[in-house]
C-alpha cells in the first residue's frame, strides 16, 4: 500500500510538472525491469535457510522521472531524476521497497537513434527480513530492515521516435547497510534490464553528445580542486554492540578531458576510532563523471601511513548546491570486498 501511493504520488508531481515546464528541459518517464541472478556470496542464499533452498534469483522493478537539458552540447546528453521501485526475492528476505536519485547519460551514440549508455542510481531500500538474533540469526545477508541501495546500468537506447525509447542491456544491483548495524554480508544481484521511456516534450535537435564527444573545455578552466570533510560511524560485529566514529578528509586535484569526464589522484586522511595509530593516510586514483546537479565518483587507492595498510576503494555522489559547494555522499571499501564505512559530508569545489 505504501508503495502505491508512493508511485501515485510520483506520477502525480510528474504531471503536474510537465504542465508549467518550459521547453528547456525534457520530462521523461520510464520503467524497467531487471531480473537476474542472486551472487552467492553467503552460506544462507546458497541453502542454509529455513526453507533450505537456495535464493538464486531476484527481480528489480523500477519507476522513473528525469530531466535532461534539450540541445546543450556541453552536457553529452546527461539526465537527472528520481526513482521508486521495489526488489523482489525470496520471502526470506522480503520484498523491500526503493526511493533513489539517479544519473545517466550516453557512453558512445553508435547511430543518430542508438547509443551505448550508462546510469546509476543511489538510494535506500526499505523493508527487508532482517537478521534477528534468536529467529533469524543464519541471515546474515541483511543487518537491518533499511538499508543502501546502488544501481549501475549499462545499455543499449533505441530511439524508436520522438516521444519513446526502447533500453536493452545489463543491470547490476548491490543493497547493504554500511557497517551500521551488523551483519552486513550485503545483497548483489546481476540481469538483463529492459524498459521503456515517454519522453513528453523531446525535440528534434536535443543533444546527441556523449561522454566521449563533450564540449572540450579551455585550458584555463581544465583544472579543479576538490576538498572534502566527512564523517560516519559503523558496527565491526555482532558480538561487540560498540559504535565507532569516522571522520576523514580528501584533497582531490582533477583534470576534466572534457565537460563530463574528469581523472586525478586524491589525499585522503582518515580516523577510524576501531583502529590504533590515530589518523592514516592514503593516495588514490579516481575518476569522476561530471553531470547536472550531481557528480559520480571513484576511487582505487593505499592507505600507507598510520593504523590502516590496506587497499581501498571510494564510491561518492556529489550534489550541488551552489556554484562551488555540494554535498557528499560516500561509501569506502577495503581490499576490494569488505564494506567500511558511510561518508557524509561536504565539500567545496575550487576552479571551475
Amino acid at each position: 500500500m505504501m508503495m502505491r501511493r508512493t508511485i501515485l504520488t510520483l506520477l502525480m508531481a510528474v504531471i503536474a510538472v510537465c504542465a508549467w515546464a518550459d521547453t528547456t528541459y525534457v520530462h521523461r518517464v520510464e520503467a524497467d525491469a531487471v531480473p537476474g541472478g542472486v551472487i552467492q556470496n553467503n552460506r544462507y542464499l546458497r541453502g542454509e535457510n529455513p526453507d533450505g533452498e537456495k535464493i538464486g534469483s531476484a527481480t528489480t522493478l523500477r519507476l522513473k522521472y528525469a530531466l535532461q537539458r534539450q540541445g546543450n552540447p556541453s552536457e553529452a546528453g546527461a539526465y537527472v531524476g528520481i526513482g521508486v521501485g521495489a526488489l523482489i526475492t525470496n520471502r526470506q528476505l522480503g520484498t523491500p521497497f526503493l526511493a533513489y536519485i539517479l544519473q545517466g547519460a550516453p557512453i558512445v551514440n553508435l547511430s543518430q537513434r542508438v547509443s551505448l549508455n550508462y546510469e546509476l542510481q543511489l538510494g535506500v531500500a526499505t523493508g527487508w527480513n532482517s537478521y534477528e538474533a534468536k529467529t533469524n540469526e543464519g541471515n546474515h545477508v541483511v543487518g537491518s530492515k533499511v538499508m543502501s541501495y546502488i544501481g549501475a546500468d549499462v545499455f543499449f537506447r533505441f530511439m524508436l521516435g520522438r516521444h519513446w525509447d526502447l533500453n536493452v542491456g545489463y543491470g547490476y544491483v548491490h543493497s547493504s547497510n554500511a557497517n551500521l548495524k551488523m551483519p552486513n554480508e550485503g545483497f548483489n544481484t546481476m540481469g538483463g534490464r529492459l524498459s521503456v521511456a515517454y519522453y513528453f516534450n523531446r525535440r528534434e535537435d536535443i543533444s546527441r553528445a556523449s561522454l566521449f564527444t563533450a564540449y572540450i573545455l579551455p585550458p584555463g578552466r581544465r583544472w579543479a580542486w576538490d576538498v572534502v570533510a566527512f564523517g560516519g560511524w559503523k558496527k565491526k560485529s555482532l558480538v561487540n554492540p560498540e559504535t565507532y566514529g569516522v571522520a576523514g578528509f580528501s584533497v582531490s586535484p582533477t583534470y576534466r578531458l572534457n565537460s563530463a569526464f574528469a581523472l586525478g589522484p586524491s589525499l585522503d586522511g582518515v580516523y577510524d576510532r576501531s583502529v590504533g595509530g590515530g589518523m592514516s593516510f592514503g593516495v588514490q586514483a579516481r575518476a569522476e563523471l561530471t553531470m547536472p546537479i550531481f557528480r559520480a565518483s571513484a576511487g582505487v587507492g593505499r592507505y600507507a601511513v598510520g593504523g590502516l595498510k590496506c587497499f581501498y576503494e571510494t564510491l561518492a555522489m556529489k550534489i550541488d548546491v551552489a556554484r562551488h559547494c555540494f554535498l557528499h555522499i560516500g561509501y569506502c571499501l577495503y581490499n576490494y570486498n569488505y564494506t567500511n564505512n558511510l561518508m557524509l559530508g561536504i565539500g567545496y569545489r575550487f576552479g571551475t
